[in-house]
């Protein structure tokens, strides 16, 4: 039986941290290579899309409030339950993994070039596996501990590089016509589409998701895209920021305090590190909840970290990677968090109105 141990503050950090972490990191290198410089027009284009999608999962979930997700995706018969679940497990475990992955090429770029990977790699994912394991409550109150520094640490290396940016780069736009710009706003909202999440968290807490808060999470995860996007290109300019796929994390070697201290990319790493591990938590906590009726299974969730480590641990060169992420995993996530949302609407109207 599923205990409610958390209220919808925590979702609502939760959604910032996890969906944060993608359209702050991952989602910039994708729209910089599909729109160059009119990337900052199609996240602004995609403000729409994503209220509209907002106010859908919203009323969605209304639908689910007196039966939650997983009560109702076990409901089903069999065949069906097991294909749905084992289908939402794997895009979770995907996404802990692209999560996971993403974040070891940068920190063996920064700065674990001397540690071995599977050094690096255990430590962080033993850490991933204890938040797991003791479950959504640890995971939300650590993301309530860790959004005050993460925020704190964004506004420091927004307003610290004030001085060298240029926002003159931002223009001209619609150079190449209007097709990347339309291509841009695909990128944004396959990641920003990502507060669809919320659906399987919802039935741990205590008290109700209001419409507001949520629009207000939304509003941030859209200034979490732009905000970077824009500082990266008026610092670099479109096609340099598009050449170092982590931009927002570029920013930080620029940042002096005062004229004696410099080098406080290292800062950068808690930002980085404190988003993927919540990410990376949730996500397998969920899978953990998707495979594990009552939770009677403890083997499962050791099982599913020690593929997550594997797979890590694979050797993969980052361009092949990273045109993998750009040409397949962006597009079919799109795809895929539509087909959800028809899936569950589905799944509510043949269940009744309160399922």
């Amino acid at each position: 039986m599923i205990q409610k141990v958390i209220h919808s503050t925590h979702i609502y950090i939760l959604l910032i941290m996890s969906t944060g972490f993608i359209v702050h990191v991952l989602l910039l290198p994708m729209i910089l290579t599909a729109s160059n410089r009119d990337s900052w027009l199609s996240v602004i284009g995609s403000v729409a899309p994503l209220i509209l999608w907002t106010v859908m999962i919203y009323y969605l979930n209304k639908k689910f409030e007196q039966k939650n997700m997983f009560s109702l995706l076990f409901s089903l018969p069999s065949f069906i339950s097991y294909s749905i679940r084992i289908l939402l497990g794997l895009y979770f475990f995907l996404t802990a993994f692209i999560t996971f992955k993403y974040t070891g090429f940068w920190a063996k770029l920064n700065y674990t070039a001397d540690i071995p990977d599977f050094l690096a790699v255990v430590t962080f994912a033993s850490l991933c596996y204890y938040a797991s394991l003791k479950g959504i409550r640890t995971i939300g109150s650590l993301a309530i501990f860790f959004l005050p520094f993460v925020v704190m640490l964004g506004f420091l290396v927004g307003i610290g590089n004030i001085k060298y940016k240029d926002y003159s780069m931002l223009f001209p736009v619609f150079e190449r016509g209007y097709k990347d710009f339309f291509l841009g706003i695909m990128y944004a909202c396959s990641s920003s589409f990502e507060i669809i999440y919320f659906l399987f968290i919802t039935p741990f807490i205590k008290d109700r998701i209001k419409i507001k808060p949520l629009m207000i999470v939304s509003i941030v995860i859209f200034f979490l895209a732009l905000g970077p996007l824009m500082g990266g290109i008026a610092l670099f300019g479109a096609e340099e920021a598009e050449k170092m796929k982590v931009p927002a994390y570029e920013q930080w070697k620029m940042l002096t305090i005062g004229i004696n201290i410099e080098r406080v990319d290292f800062l950068s790493i808690f930002q980085w590190r404190s988003g993927a591990f919540i990410r990376i938590s949730l996500s397998m906590f969920i899978v953990n909840q998707l495979l594990n009726r009552d939770q009677k299974k403890s083997w499962i969730l050791p099982l599913l970290y020690t593929l997550l480590i594997t797979s890590v641990l694979i050797p993969w060169d980052f361009s092949s990677f990273f045109s993998i992420l750009y040409s397949v995993y962006f597009p079919a996530s799109l795809v895929f968090l539509l087909f959800i949302f028809g899936l569950m609407f589905f799944l509510s109207r043949i269940k009744g109105e309160s399922p």
